[in-house]
């Protein structure tokens, strides 16, 4: 914008300001003696000492330059907003509901950057390192069936678990099989999940129980009707170590 032609200006000079660009000026004044000087961020900024310190830890600006609340999302444009936003119930409200959740999470374990530390997650974290791949492919078997009723044909997998070889480095370890609680995993994964461009259209289904290797039956590309057990196996023999696998295509 040109101020130089302006009523009562000097050749050179920015010219008298008007009505309404002085009171914006001091609205700015204002803000910033009310902030005392502080600089707020930007919501797109990196969190760095300057957000640490700041007296508002909420207050941002975003990308127009207007103030907002992240914790009450809401947007203000001054600074004496800000003010009577901080002091109102609702924002008063909200901190006291946020530290709550703090006290609760912190409570049953959590610290301040979510890492857990119960004594469930703890005695997880020490079975996972204490499992180590034995590099052994379990016995496994699979035979075409068809429902005689219905006609629907199908695929059913037999894998075996026990065996002598599936034993620890150390003769006074158990054998990974000792107590057979848990059933394998069981998923069927399609070509679009897997690396290679050449796996489209294709499924497989795998089997994965540690410390043995993975497993995996290729599928025809068909729709596979599941049954009522969420992983789609048929039985387990806790005693014999076998789990068999029914696939109905």
């Amino acid at each position: 914008m040109d101020y130089q032609n302006r009523a009562g200006s000097k050749k050179g000079s920015g010219g008298i300001a008007s009505d309404a660009q002085a009171n914006l000026q001091r609205r700015k004044q204002v803000d910033e003696l009310l902030r005392k000087n502080e600089k707020i961020q930007y919501t797109f900024e990196e969190d760095n000492e300057a957000t640490s310190s700041q007296q508002n830890p909420y207050i941002y600006k975003n990308h127009s330059g207007k103030l907002v609340c992240k914790l009450c999302n809401t947007m203000h444009v001054s600074w004496s907003s800000v003010e009577r936003h901080l002091s109102g119930k609702k924002h008063g409200l909200n901190v006291l509901r946020r530290g709550a959740k703090q006290e609760r999470v912190t409570a049953i374990g959590y610290k301040k950057d979510g890492e857990h530390l119960t004594e469930f997650q703890k005695s997880v974290e020490l079975s996972k390192q204490s499992l180590k791949n034995n590099g052994i492919i379990p016995k496994f078997k699979s035979i075409n069936v068809k429902d005689t009723q219905t006609g629907l044909v199908g695929v059913a997998i037999q894998v075996d678990y026990n065996t002598e070889k599936a034993v620890n480095s150390s003769e006074n370890e158990e054998s990974p099989t000792e107590n057979f609680t848990f059933p394998p995993f069981i998923r069927i994964v399609s070509g679009l999940e897997l690396s290679s461009s050449n796996e489209d259209g294709k499924k497989y289904l795998v089997i994965a129980y540690a410390p043995f290797e993975n497993i995996a039956f290729q599928l025809p590309n068909k729709e596979i009707v599941f049954n009522d057990n969420d992983q789609n196996k048929d039985a387990v023999d806790e005693l014999n170590k076998n789990v068999l696998i029914g696939i109905r295509i």
